[in-house]
């Protein structure tokens, strides 16, 4: 089942599932590739719960403020969310596209995001070394190691 989703299944691959002792990178054993979830009725809460920013856009009411098809991350290799600091947004790339982020209307969302104030962090999934874009330019952080629960924190001061 796809759900609100459609067929886009990128979470399922660049994220950590701790309670399935799924790592980020590699596809969750309970994806159909393009589908859905196989246990979508019993994923777990953390799965459930999980709103990438696509995803987000879409629940507004004004349709103006929906991201476009292009933005879905199954299709532009960069899946968005926001993060425990709401000036900093993340930009997981999907393996093996690391470039993603550099392309068309990836690019000018995060262009528009830089422009309102915000940082937006850029790697692969569960990277210690990361791309930090903002109104000071592109430079290189490091960042902590995934946690039990996925989560990484910058360690560049």
């Amino acid at each position: 089942m796809a759900g609100e989703c459609g067929s886009c299944t990128a979470c399922c691959r660049v994220y950590a599932i701790p309670t399935l002792n799924k790592p980020a990178g590699p596809w969750c054993q309970h994806c159909a590739i393009g589908e859905g979830c196989k246990i979508y009725e019993e994923r777990p809460a953390l799965c459930a719960d999980f709103k990438c920013l696509w995803l987000q856009s879409r629940t507004r009411e004004d349709r103006r403020e929906h991201m476009p098809d292009e933005l879905r991350p199954d299709r532009c290799k960069v899946v968005f969310s926001p993060t425990t600091n709401e000036a900093i947004m993340s930009a997981i790339t999907m393996p093996g596209a690391p470039l993603a982020w550099q392309r068309g209307p990836v690019r000018e969302v995060i262009g528009k995001m830089i422009a309102s104030g915000m940082r937006v962090v850029i790697g692969p999934p569960a990277s210690i070394r990361k791309t930090m874009l903002d109104e000071r330019g592109e430079r290189e952080v490091e960042m902590t190691e995934p946690d039990e629960n996925g989560m990484q924190w910058s360690v560049t001061k």
